[in-house]
């Protein structure tokens, strides 16, 4: 036992999930010990100045002389040194918070990166000091954390909705029946409300702030937005040059997003009516499993399910399924050799 204990201090794997707006990072026998911002600051010699959410602040209101990236964009690497750099960054911080020695990682990937992305992700983390890398694709992880037996014949589908992408997929026995990944998800619907800010109200507003007022009343469906408040919301008016604040209605925001929503919802749809009928019995019976961030935009379960015709699982931490599975796929490796995708 005492043996056991000094094993685990001296050598204890990861997990990361490095999603398109946030990254998490699972240390086996802890849990997770890090939850940061995908966000790289740099100055103009290419070096890093802040990482995650200090970086994150410097979204939308830049200073001379910084460079802000997010080096993924719609679930794809935008930026392969970015990236390497962040992840190395992200190990470290979690190495401060707590040692940390090992030589095995799994990093959460979308589904569909280019072998070149691939490749860039894994020498990222021998970078960051990993010995090896597992890739393991974040509806397959989003699955295992959702508590689904990804092992069993009885088909599950799930549905992970993160800032970037919207991961669709129907697991029977370690694998995918069928399965979509649609470049669309939280950060469109910031973008979207940035547009319309600065079309409508002549204001411009960052990133930051159009995710606040997503969070403050956005809604997936409109009975939800008619039980909220209005929201100040201060930006940059483009004719007079000077701070601004106006007062936006749920039911803007709503209609706004509406759209991006629907293409969300139908990306659900499209999987299940590609489904053999008894595979569609089984979904209909055990209801499809919800998670990512974004699926905590107010009634986005009930717009799934009034899309879809079928009942609509919300799991119990929508923000960390992915990499709560991917820690515990770290417990079992040889068992799930088979969901790996490198």
């Amino acid at each position: 036992m005492a043996l056991s204990a000094v094993k685990n201090l001296i050598k204890q794997d990861v997990a990361i999930d490095l999603g398109t707006a946030n990254s998490l990072i699972y240390l086996q026998g802890k849990g997770i010990v890090l939850n940061e911002p995908t966000v790289i600051a740099g100055n103009n010699l290419g070096e890093p100045v802040a990482v995650g959410r200090k970086a994150k602040a410097y979204l939308g209101k830049t200073p001379p002389g910084m460079i802000v990236k997010r080096p993924m964009k719609a679930g794809a690497v935008e930026d392969v040194n970015a990236v390497s750099i962040y992840l190395r960054h992200i190990v470290e911080m979690a190495r401060k918070r707590r040692p940390l020695f090992s030589s095995k990682v799994i990093i959460c990937i979308p589904s569909k990166l280019t072998q070149v992305e691939k490749r860039a992700v894994l020498d990222a983390a021998s970078d960051a000091g990993f010995k090896k890398a597992f890739l393991l694709e974040e509806a397959m992880a989003a699955a295992i954390g959702a508590g689904i037996d990804v092992s069993g014949k009885r088909p599950a589908m799930v549905v992970d909705m993160g800032g970037g992408t919207t991961e669709v997929a129907v697991i029977c026995r370690m694998g995918y029946l069928v399965s979509d990944s649609r470049r669309i998800g939280g950060d469109d619907l910031d973008e979207a409300l940035c547009s319309y800010m600065l079309k409508r109200y002549g204001l411009r507003i960052g990133p930051n702030s159009a995710e606040r007022l997503k969070w403050d009343i956005g809604a997936a469906d409109s009975q939800e937005a008619e039980k909220l408040p209005n929201c100040r919301v201060g930006g940059q008016n483009v004719v007079r040059q000077s701070p601004a604040v106006v007062d936006v209605t749920p039911s803007e925001v709503y209609h706004c997003l509406s759209g991006i929503i629907r293409e969300m919802a139908l990306a659900v749809k499209d999987v299940f009516t590609r489904l053999e009928p008894e595979v569609q019995e089984f979904i209909r019976e055990d209801g499809i499993y919800l998670t990512g961030g974004t699926s905590l935009l107010r009634g986005m379960d009930k717009n799934v399910s009034r899309e879809v015709g079928t009942r609509v699982n919300m799991v119990p931490s929508p923000l960390e399924t992915v990499v709560l599975g991917a820690g515990q796929v770290l417990s079992a490796l040889r068992a799930y050799e088979p969901v790996f995708s490198n």
